[in-house]
């Protein structure tokens, strides 16, 4: 079989499984992160053999911004423009939903002033406390909640994306070496360490790398049913049966063959008019995604219930009111993109 490697601009189509498996893994990491606050031995529920449910969606979500990204961007064409884009979409978005919640904080404990040290809230101010607080203790206004490690990893990755598109580009074989020589060494020496290995931005780095790969192969990875039928049976394999240790991959493996599943999936799924909802949902999911963590958290505190058929009706009116906080917070963003401060740059750095 032919596989095509490149993707040029004008045989660009949507990608519209995006939108399913964004929803699909959005809703996932809500309810993952509800149980896990909830009372009750509910977390075994979500583990599998060699990893848990939490991880391989967050897996996914590094999959889909390779693929996203790559996608949109198989060459760079101005560092200058690309760095603002991601400015307006990842940053712009998280500074809004931080003010509220500084506010709201502030309010109650009755003190606007912040009076911690500079280099916490320069922190805060580029999305990395949330991120560096696993390793190095760094909590700024009490607000690692919002973006959690994930937005500092993923804020890493694109500032790295210039240089790592031009290698992909150039010798993927090289990209490989340096990828997984660093991987490995995370895990033998714990150089890189932060606490949790799947946190470490080598191993984050390896998803959305994983992702790239996805979409520059598209045809072997997201329209073959052999693929498909593999990849499955991957997931059912290493839900139930432990693999060694020293097996490395195992747990970004699992995640990624998930991700081969859902996107095959939702391929034929919004071929078949049920497109516009995970549209809709894919659209509000990095504005779920700031909010779901500090408002779950929030809920609970209220009323933290002990059984499972009360926390599913929290669990309901969790995801109704946090969708709602999301669509308010979409519906700010887009007007703040349009406003004139935001044309002004837009005028400057789009050249």
């Amino acid at each position: 079989m032919n596989i095509k490697g490149n993707i040029a601009k004008k045989d660009k189509k949507n990608i519209n499984a995006i939108f399913f498996v964004r929803s699909i893994c959005c809703l996932g990491i809500i309810v993952y992160h509800y149980f896990e606050h909830a009372e009750g031995n509910y977390k075994s529920y979500f583990r599998t053999a060699n990893s848990n449910i939490g991880l391989m969606f967050v897996t996914i979500f590094f999959n889909i911004s390779g693929t996203v990204l790559y996608y949109n961007y198989p060459q760079i064409n101005s560092i200058k423009s690309f760095y603002y884009k991601r400015w307006k979409s990842i940053l712009l978005s998280y500074y809004i939903c931080n003010f509220y919640l500084y506010i709201s904080i502030s309010l109650i404990n009755h003190n606007l002033v912040y009076k911690g040290p500079l280099y916490k809230l320069l922190l805060n101010l580029i999305g990395l406390d949330g991120y560096l607080c696993y390793s190095y203790n760094i909590k700024v206004f009490n607000l690692v909640g919002i973006g959690e490690w994930f937005l500092g990893a993923i804020i890493i990755i694109y500032f790295l994306y210039p240089l790592l598109v031009l290698i992909f580009n150039k010798n993927i074989f090289i990209l490989n070496y340096v990828i997984f020589i660093n991987y490995y060494l995370m895990y033998k020496t714990k150089v890189y360490s932060i606490v949790i290995n799947e946190h470490n931005i080598f191993t984050c780095l390896k998803s959305f790398y994983f992702g790239m790969i996805a979409i520059k192969y598209k045809f072997l990875f997201f329209q073959n049913k052999v693929v498909f039928i593999i990849s499955f049976l991957m997931v059912i394999v290493l839900f139930i049966f432990k693999i060694s240790k020293t097996f490395f991959l195992i747990s970004q493996i699992h995640g990624f063959a998930l991700y081969i599943v859902l996107m095959q999936l939702g391929e034929y799924i919004t071929s078949h008019n049920y497109q516009k909802i995970f549209v809709i949902f894919s659209k509000l999911s990095y504005s779920i995604f700031l909010y779901h963590h500090c408002i779950i958290r929030d809920i609970l505190q209220i009323y933290n219930p002990s059984k499972l058929h009360l926390h599913l009706i929290m669990l309901s009116i969790s995801i109704a009111i946090i969708i709602m906080y999301a669509t308010i917070h979409y519906n700010i963003v887009n007007w703040f993109i349009k406003s004139k401060i935001i044309k002004k740059l837009d005028s400057y750095l789009l050249k």
